[in-house]
């Protein structure tokens, strides 16, 4: 990977911010052409810095009110299992992220839906259907005070 310098951070700043601005703006922005411009996203993409390009929509106005964080416990630690409970939970619609976490539970998951009775189909009738799970326990967003998509380089 080509080392990042400053004029790549400021790229980098500008495309979280908003990517849909053309490179003529950006060009602006970073004080150089736009051919330079061009090739530096270029070379920054190719390098996996950008991994994609994507819209941010609010959940609550497509009726998806509900956001759940369940951290999750398996039976015990054993690499099928891990990698069954990845499979699944990639596969579920509802879970917008997933991650192995160090300490009292093996995941913590993101999941949006509707509302409480989607939740409990959610657990009764997806996420229990793993016979390979311990223990779950869900916390309920009430509202967000920080939230943003874009790291401050």
């Amino acid at each position: 990977m080509n080392k990042l310098d400053i004029v790549d951070f400021k790229i980098i700043n500008e495309l979280q911010l908003d990517c849909k601005q053309s490179i003529k703006q950006l060009a602006q922005k970073v004080n150089l052409s736009v051919s330079p411009v061009h090739e530096r996203i270029k070379r920054i993409e190719n390098n996996g810095v950008i991994d994609k390009y994507v819209a941010i929509i609010k959940p609550e106005l497509l009726g998806l009110k509900m956001v759940v964080y369940c951290q999750v416990k398996l039976i015990k630690h054993q690499e099928e299992l891990f990698d069954e409970f990845e499979k699944y939970i990639v596969s579920l619609d509802e879970v917008l992220e997933a991650s192995y976490i160090a300490g009292s539970f093996d995941f913590l998951i993101k999941v949006v839906l509707k509302d409480m009775d989607e939740y409990q189909y959610f657990v009764k009738h997806k996420i229990s259907k793993l016979k390979i799970i311990s223990n779950i326990q869900s916390s309920f967003v009430m509202s967000y005070i920080k939230c943003q998509t874009n790291i401050n380089l």
